[in-house]
């Protein structure tokens, strides 16, 4: 059964649901067990790959990926709603009831529109300065994106560069973005190249410019040796092993094997092998 048939059998036939995740038996009488995770935008296009590589040999899955931000998804993992949450930063100690396991390493891109040719390298000490206090970084970026309050990328981005999350400064051109992809499209839209912004560095492609950090290029290589500092790990959340339908344990196993971590890899994130 390919994919659109299934999906449509699905459609037309019984669901049974149990704890947050779903067992469907298909007109053929084959079942089909779907995983549900939320989370991290910024582990959601990995998360989306590791998926569609895992349907494809499993024909009986159905894996469905939301967003919601790295809070929603352990709130999600918490309350039972969905088989694994997804976080880009590590647990709070408020988040309790459940654990983390990283399936990759990533690193966090400071990027900006390809127009802007003068500024090439950023500073901890300039990201600091033009975060809180608008201060212009070379003269050329006047303008500082953010994530919003609660995603895990904008945690990991103020803890590694000492950016203070609550104190970031407010004005005109200062924006909060709800996803990675939103704040990309703002950074696209910047012709004249004035603004930067932080985003998952798997989600970096040629529509814009990723910058070095302390004079070190972002790619996955450095982010492996260490020589680029600005990286956290893509986690999933869930409540515990026990609590795990035989369909979310073998996805996991599928995660952390070699093939999965090869798609890790081919994403451009770390491999945790």
């Amino acid at each position: 059964m390919n994919k659109f048939t299934k999906i449509i059998a699905i459609a037309m036939c019984a669901a049974t649901v149990a704890a947050g995740t779903a067992a469907f038996t298909a007109c053929s009488g084959s079942e089909t067990e779907v995983i549900n995770i939320s989370g991290s935008t910024s582990v959601q296009p990995l998360m989306e790959e590791l998926a569609a590589a895992y349907e494809a040999k499993n024909e009986n899955v159905q894996i469905n990926v939301g967003a919601g931000g790295s809070g929603q998804g352990v709130a999600d993992a918490q309350a039972g709603t969905v088989d694994f949450g997804m976080a880009s930063r590590a647990l709070k100690d408020s988040e309790t009831g459940v654990v983390s396991k990283t399936i990759a390493v990533d690193g966090i891109a400071m990027i900006t529109n390809t127009a802007n040719t003068t500024v090439t390298n950023v500073t901890a000490e300039e990201l600091k300065a033009l975060y809180e206090n608008g201060t212009a970084i070379q003269e050329t970026i006047l303008y500082a994106l953010s994530r919003e309050d609660g995603s895990g990328t904008r945690d990991a981005f103020c803890e590694l560069t000492g950016v203070s999350s609550s104190n970031l400064y407010s004005a005109t051109g200062f924006e909060s973005y709800s996803s990675t992809s939103a704040l990309m499209e703002q950074i696209k839209n910047n012709t004249a190249g004035n603004m930067i912004g932080y985003v998952s560095l798997g989600s970096v492609d040629s529509s814009v410019k990723a910058l070095q950090y302390e004079g070190v290029d972002a790619t996955a290589a450095n982010v492996k040796s260490g020589a680029y500092t600005m990286s956290r790990p893509f986690n999933i959340i869930y409540q515990s092993e026990s609590t795990l339908s035989s369909a979310a344990k073998a996805f996991i196993d599928f995660i952390m094997s070699e093939e999965g971590q090869a798609v890790v890899t081919s994403y451009g994130c770390v491999s945790v092998l």
